[in-house]
């Protein structure tokens, strides 16, 4: 469910999905918040983010880096951003930018939020990322997001 939003007194264009795992805040928490997990479900289907490729200072304002990696092209998406406020297990937040190999920005900076409740039993999770410049630029976060997600939820049905 991507939808626009306004944020404060900002308006702009956000990305918010809502998804429920069979998993405990915590799990979802430390799937997110160990960045080592991402080599496991982040990206979308035909990608993938090898070990080698992801750096963190996991701690409130430290920096992150890391490359998905095209399975079929060996094209390489590298992104990174700041750690901005850690609350296990129910918050965690961070910037996210695209980048060039090198380092230099290749897109806008954006805010990811995610906040975890527990559910039935398992967790609901509230995505929230912008502000994005373009809608077609939010949408294409939504289709890589959703199969994140999913591999998310594989991920922790693994984990249990």
């Amino acid at each position: 469910m991507a939808q626009p939003a306004e944020s404060g007194s900002r308006r702009g264009i956000y990305l918010e999905m809502v998804r429920s795992f069979a998993a405990q805040p915590e799990a979802v928490y430390n799937a997110w918040a160990d960045l080592a997990h991402a080599t496991d479900w982040w990206g979308p289907e035909g990608f993938i983010v090898p070990a080698d490729r992801v750096s963190v200072d996991d701690r409130e304002g430290g920096k992150y880096k890391a490359c998905m990696v095209n399975t079929i092209t060996g094209d390489e998406l590298w992104w990174g951003g700041t750690l901005e406020r850690l609350d296990p297990p129910d918050h965690l937040s961070m910037t996210q930018q695209w980048e060039g190999p090198d380092g230099t920005p290749a897109s806008n900076l954006t805010l990811i939020t995610v906040d975890l409740e527990p559910h039935n039993g398992g967790t609901q999770m509230t995505f929230r990322q912008g502000p994005f410049p373009k809608a077609e630029d939010r949408d294409s976060h939504e289709t890589g997001w959703s199969q994140s997600f999913h591999r998310l939820s594989n991920f922790l049905a693994r984990h249990r």
